[in-house]
């Protein structure tokens, strides 16, 4: 993180933290243009944070002070036009992903594998028992009322192939523990993916005593989940925010904001037009498959933003680091460069599937994941506690200033919470 020409023209403050900069007094001003584009992809793009003049190098890329000043540029980029051949395909990956997970496991034995059920972390596990010795445990985080018992029985299936012990995690549904994961990621969200990230994260290692958390991270990224692009905006970015906020986003925030708020967003800079965005729109447009383009854009937003970057900021309180072989620097050359279909017609997302099958032959083929998904029930019961008084209630609301107070009233009343 960094901020420019503080206290003085041509100084730059930088840090591994948000809050290592508001320690020397770096002003707290929230961003209201970022949290726009929150509302719209699901997550805060980079460069940009949520407060105003602090930024984030973005991924892959180098920040360099010349002059007094700071120019970013990418020092690496995937070669997604170079595909590779896909013969024997199955064997190369099959040994690639031998080799990172081997790269993974720590010198020690405090280290644990966390798993949804899900083929890829299930790989991970399976694959760490075979490069290992350690009784590590394997752990996994899923709330009853929102998922089946089956997502339950292939975690512990997963454990019981890798004849190591099972720690099954319920979680709970506090209001303290927004807070908390607040402070650790240091960056707004719109759904409770990282409140049940930080109770995974917080248990395991409050139970286990590990370091390491070893976990399929990233992969059903780098595999390419594409969704049907049926629509055909002015351009890829537009695309690309319409598919990840389901198409309702500029629809909920054209009423959420406050009058005050919303009579200023139109005058500040919208993410779009920064220069990031704009050099990788222009980099998605050149792909004649707009697939492609969207999978670009995916791995240089969605991938670094929403998904790694907020597991180790949430991992870094509780003492941890997550490692996933799907994020070796081999793999992921790999993983991106394969084609979507492959020759047979087969999903390139199907050869994890395959893998699994041959570690895993007596596992049952039903497939029931328990997503990172954490009730929210309790934010509805305002009453109930001092904390959400402080800042759900109208009074609170109407005093910051951000929101509209009967929007977010109207967002209390429907059914569902995930969002």
């Amino acid at each position: 993180y960094y901020v420019e020409n503080w206290l003085a023209q041509g100084n730059l403050l930088f840090a591994s933290e948000i809050r290592a900069l508001l320690a020397v007094g770096v002003p707290l001003l929230l961003h209201s243009a970022a949290l726009d584009a929150l509302l719209r992809y699901g997550f805060i793009p980079a460069p940009w944070t949520a407060f105003k003049d602090i930024r984030i190098v973005p991924a892959g890329s180098i920040l360099r002070w010349q002059r007094t000043k700071t120019v970013v540029n990418a020092s690496t980029d995937y070669r997604l036009d170079e595909p590779l051949p896909t013969k024997d395909i199955y064997e190369q990956l099959q040994t690639r992903l031998n080799e990172a997970t081997a790269g993974i496991l720590p010198p020690h034995d405090q280290f644990v594998a966390v798993t949804g059920g899900e083929t890829a972390s299930a790989l991970t596990a399976v694959l760490a028992t075979q490069h290992s010795t350690t009784p590590f445990t394997i752990a996994t985080l899923g709330y009853t009322k929102r998922t089946t018992t089956k997502g339950w029985k292939q975690a512990e299936q997963i454990a019981t192939a890798c004849q190591r012990p099972f720690l099954e995690i319920a979680g709970v549904d506090q209001p303290e523990f927004w807070i908390a994961t607040l402070t650790g990621s240091e960056t707004p969200s719109i759904d409770t993916r990282p409140v049940a990230m930080h109770q995974l994260l917080h248990t395991t290692a409050a139970e286990t005593g590990a370091r390491v958390a070893i976990s399929g991270l990233g992969a059903s990224v780098l595999m390419g989940q594409i969704p049907s692009l049926a629509a055909a905006p002015k351009n890829i970015l537009a695309l690309y925010s319409q598919v990840l906020g389901g198409g309702t986003a500029s629809k909920e925030g054209s009423h959420l904001w406050s009058k005050e708020v919303a009579k200023a967003l139109p005058k500040e800079e919208r993410w779009e037009d920064t220069l990031h965005a704009r050099k990788l729109a222009r980099r998605a447009e050149q792909f004649k498959d707009k697939r492609q383009g969207w999978y670009y854009l995916d791995l240089h937003l969605r991938l670094p933003d929403k998904i790694v970057h907020m597991a180790q900021q949430l991992a870094t309180p509780e003492k941890l680091v997550i490692r996933s072989p799907y994020l070796n620097t081999h793999m992921m050359d790999m993983l991106t460069r394969l084609p979507a279909t492959l020759n047979d017609g087969m999903p390139k997302a199907e050869l994890l599937e395959q893998m699994r099958q041959h570690y895993i032959p007596d596992e049952t083929t039903t497939r029931a994941t328990l997503p990172l998904v954490a009730p929210a029930a309790s934010l509805k019961r305002i009453e109930e506690s001092e904390l959400l008084q402080q800042v759900l209630s109208p009074a609170a609301i109407k005093e910051t200033g951000i929101f509209d107070p009967l929007a977010v009233e109207e967002l209390l009343k429907q059914p569902g919470d995930s969002r």
